[in-house]
């Protein structure tokens, strides 16, 4: 058995027993962290404050070799975005950021950049940030940080390069097709205040993010886009979109 300590961004907890608790943390150093808080529904102080989806914590657990679950000894607060999620949006939003999150990022690999990018998205929800362009946001940044966003300049059927001004569909877990090329039920033709929404992600932190809401609307193109590779590539749906409606 090993003692770890790490900063960590609580992404849920699920009930265990009668008492216990298990948590699912994004460590800075570490990854994904599943643990088992031992009597944490009832213990405030070894984790009072520190459970909310999405506080920032000092996390120590001890790893235990061999074990899917580890122990967690204990969490304390460093950040709480409790406030900001008295809003139902960006309640929704930060769901929809934990659920990614803890599908994409693995254990025991250190995930800093996943965590900077998680840390910004939050800071800018919390000032103003709309949740749509908060999702879109860390849904485009997640797909680059893993090597998985599709090339964007490019047809994805044929691998004809785009001209500025042609016409492109947006397919989840392909990327953009041409005129050409055939397409599956339910592409969406991209707009270019869509195309210009991509730039801007690639281009500026999210607190600087100066996009029109309804360009990351649910159901729209950018959503197509992004939310349907991040499924592709984690090979899951995820069930709390739905809240972002």
């Amino acid at each position: 058995m090993r003692q770890r300590r790490d900063e960590a961004y609580v992404l849920g907890t699920s009930e265990l027993g009668e008492a216990d608790l298990i948590v699912t943390l994004l460590a800075e150093h570490h990854g994904r962290v599943r643990g088992v808080g031992a009597s944490a529904r009832k213990s405030r102080r070894r984790f009072g404050g520190a459970l909310s989806p999405m506080t920032r914590v000092n996390a120590s657990w001890v790893e235990r070799e061999g074990r899917e679950l580890h122990r967690i000894e204990s969490l304390e607060p460093l950040r709480s975005f409790d406030a900001m999620q008295s809003d139902p949006a960006r309640q929704a939003a930060c769901a929809v950021l934990c659920e990614i999150t803890a599908a994409v990022v693995r254990e025991e690999q250190p995930e800093q950049a996943t965590f900077r990018l998680l840390g910004a998205v939050l800071t800018a929800l919390e000032e103003g940030l709309h949740p749509w362009l908060a999702v879109r946001y860390a849904e485009y940044w997640t797909l680059k940080l893993h090597g998985v966003l599709p090339d964007l300049s490019h047809c994805g059927g044929c691998g004809e390069p785009f001209a500025d001004s042609a016409m492109r569909w947006a397919v989840g877990g392909v990327g953009f097709l041409c005129r050409s090329c055939p397409k599956p039920p339910g592409p969406v033709a991209f707009k270019a205040s869509e195309l210009a929404a991509l730039a801007a992600f690639d281009r500026h932190p999210p607190s600087a993010l100066d996009l029109p809401e309804q360009v990351a609307r649910p159901t729209g193109a950018l959503e197509t886009l992004l939310r349907g590779t991040v499924e592709a590539f984690a090979e899951r749906t995820f069930r709390s979109y739905r809240h972002l409606r």
